[in-house]
């Protein structure tokens, strides 16, 4: 966690300092003449045009000061403002153990500026876990860990970047999680993580259901699942203010700690990455994480059903016609349509249990989202416009971009089976996959129930650096923003 502090005025005692300026602005008034004389010096020579997200770095009186554009005032979107943030942390070069300022000019509104420290702090990342020597030290030198803020700001201003800061902490931590190797995130790690919350924050509580437990439940598809591996599954049911009586948000997120596909076995170009098929059920506890620390005082309730979908004598089958704890059957068309099983099971439970005002599930459910969409857009299902417009307006403010997708009769037409009560795929099961899988989980909810589905698979995992602010490629914490806003606000 960074330490930020704050400064009225001038460059203190920063060894770096970062000046983000927009197009046209040639004189800096609150900071000494050789600094603003130094950034028209760059201006006449042209290399540094104040485009948003260029750089140029330079020594004045034995500091260093990294210049980086925002472009045409009057045009700088927040999404803008966070990539320059992000950027500038880049331009660093090697900043560690360095004292780093941040000069914020008094013509940047707040909410820009709240942007700009932002990019910085979610760049401000690395996992380093599983890296020893030469390479290690060399990722830790683009590091800061301390950050002060320069520039005319009120209490109202500083209290939200601590809150900014707290939040980011849960998006690196929520990182940390999904990049962690199955060997070290089992179903049972995975429970831990959430006993450990619920150790460290006093407004939160966990309850964690071993296999027995879940089978005294009746979770027959969670148990299903889980019959092919050695690590017995987990029913992880972490909340915030228990002892409030208001009805509750509720937050599910599928956690395939790791996903083989079972007998429909995933083949080489995709199985690598699916010990990251948890990352639903690490959004939520990083958003559970992020919403303690900041002690929002309203009543969620995270549950997480988590478990390993491998092959033995044991497994599970195509085929097979399996008991979900809501009592209806389901036939197993594909063992590689996993994660709604499990979520069917938490769906049921959450309704019959906790009886929600707002129920919304994430899970990297489907590679055909991540073809639809990408990664830089989950797939929001949803029958409930109020909740998608609540979707919306926190999207637009975490800027963790959604795109809805259709849920109708049709997606339900094709999942009908002629020998349980509804098959775990379509037919043709090529088509429409992330709505067919929306459709199913749709089956297993109340229509009265406000809900809304999350396919994360795109934007949970960067195969490439499309976004600035996140890391190179891996985890990158999708989705604690996008939940904690449309909690604080909702």
């Amino acid at each position: 966690m960074i330490d930020i502090k704050f400064l009225k005025t001038g460059a203190g005692e920063q060894q770096i300092l970062i000046i983000p300026v927009f197009q046209g602005v040639e004189r800096l008034s609150e900071l000494p003449a050789v600094v603003s004389d130094r950034l028209k010096t760059h201006l006449a020579h042209e290399d540094f045009q104040e485009k948003m997200g260029e750089s140029v770095s330079d020594f004045i009186d034995g500091q260093k000061v990294v210049f980086v554009g925002l472009g045409e005032k009057g045009k700088l979107t927040p999404e803008q403002a966070k990539i320059a943030g992000a950027k500038a942390l880049a331009a660093l070069g090697n900043p560690a153990e360095k004292l780093v300022g941040l000069f914020i000019e008094k013509t940047l509104r707040p909410p820009v500026a709240l942007k700009i420290i932002e990019g910085l702090l979610l760049k401000n990342y690395l996992d380093s876990r599983y890296k020893t020597g030469e390479e290690l030290d060399k990722a830790k030198k683009k590091l800061i860990d301390n950050l002060t803020v320069i520039g005319q700001f009120d209490a109202a201003f500083k209290k939200e970047v601590a809150e900014l800061s707290k939040i980011v902490e849960a998006i690196h931590y929520t990182r940390d999680l999904v990049s962690a190797p199955p060997v070290d995130m089992k179903p049972e790690d995975l429970a831990n993580e959430a006993i450990k919350l619920a150790q460290t924050y006093p407004n939160v509580t966990c309850q964690v259901l071993s296999k027995k437990g879940i089978e005294a439940e009746g979770m027959g598809l969670l148990a299903a699942v889980n019959r092919g591996s050695a690590h017995e599954p987990r029913f992880i049911i972490i909340q915030l203010h228990a002892e409030k009586k208001e009805k509750p948000i509720i937050l599910i997120g599928k956690g395939l700690t790791f996903d083989s596909g079972g007998y429909n076995l995933k083949t080489g170009g995709g199985i690598e990455t699916m010990h990251t098929d948890m990352a639903g059920g690490a959004t939520v506890l990083g958003t559970l994480k992020a919403l303690a620390a900041l002690d929002v005082k309203k009543k969620v309730i995270g549950i997480i059903p988590a478990t390993e979908n491998l092959i033995s004598g044991e497994a599970y089958k195509p085929s097979d016609i399996i008991k979900s704890y809501s009592g209806k059957t389901v036939e197993i068309r594909n063992t590689d349509a996993e994660g709604r099983l499990i979520l069917a099971d938490a769906l049921s439970y959450a309704e019959k249990n906790f009886n929600p005002a707002l129920m919304i599930d994430l899970a990297t459910l489907t590679g055909a989202c991540r073809v639809a969409l990408g990664e830089r857009y989950a797939g929001v299902f949803s029958k409930h416009p109020e909740v998608t417009k609540k979707l919306e307006q926190a999207s637009r403010l975490s800027g963790e971009k959604i795109w809805y997708l259709p849920l109708d009769e049709l997606h339900s037409e094709q999942l009908k089976s002629k020998v349980a009560d509804i098959a775990n795929i379509s037919e043709p099961s090529r088509l429409m996959g992330a709505s067919s899988g929306a459709a199913f989980l749709s089956y297993f909810v109340n229509e009265a129930t406000p809900w809304a589905h999350l396919d994360i698979a795109g934007p949970s995992l960067q195969s490439a650096e499309l976004e600035a602010w996140n890391p190179p490629s891996g985890a990158t914490g999708y989705g604690v923003g996008l939940l904690v806003t449309l909690i604080k606000n909702g």
